[in-house]
């Protein structure tokens, strides 16, 4: 029995999960909206698990996944920070929301062209996206300034050239 469709239903299973983030978020149920990250994330794990232990990665699947994770992990959580705790932050609060977006648009092409043949460069845009919507847990007790800030490195850090680890060396290592 064929199992290829399972990591394309957890990538669509992450895509579902940011889309309910976003609209928990609009709804400012912020607790849920963090949870479907949360949830998102652990798919995404699933997703390229599964497709490396079943042996049926494809170009299809990377592509669907990279579409998955920028809703899921740059839109939602700037989405969550931005209404959460940055909403009268009239300029740089956009202005970092948009950036945050950018750098991991950017971090996911280049890791469609490059990897692995150059390294896993840049933070992952699911770490930057899970520490970014974290920080709506502590953001109260945050300025604005702080939070900014923070959105920044996190897309400094998917942009940089600094070598990440990839779960990938530890599935089916031979």
């Amino acid at each position: 029995m064929k199992w290829n469709w399972l990591p394309s239903m957890c990538t669509l299973g992450n895509l579902g999960l940011g889309s309910l983030s976003l609209m928990y978020t609009i709804e400012e149920r912020y607790e849920l909206a963090l949870l479907m990250i949360l949830l998102a994330a652990l798919c995404d794990v699933l997703d390229g698990l599964l497709a490396r232990m079943l042996n049926c990665t494809s170009e299809f699947g990377k592509q669907l996944d990279s579409l998955a994770d920028i809703i899921s992990f740059g839109l939602a959580p700037t989405f969550l920070i931005l209404l959460y705790k940055l909403e009268n932050v009239h300029l740089l609060g956009p202005a970092a929301a948009v950036g945050f977006l950018i750098c991991g648009a950017l971090r996911l092409a280049r890791f469609n062209l490059s990897a692995p043949s150059t390294g896993f460069t840049g933070m992952p845009i699911t770490a930057a996206g899970v520490i970014l919507s974290m920080l709506s847990l502590i953001a109260e007790y945050m300025k604005p300034g702080w939070v900014i800030m923070m959105m920044g490195l996190l897309s400094v850090m998917m942009i940089s050239h600094i070598p990440f680890p990839s779960l990938k060396k530890y599935v089916n290592r031979k």
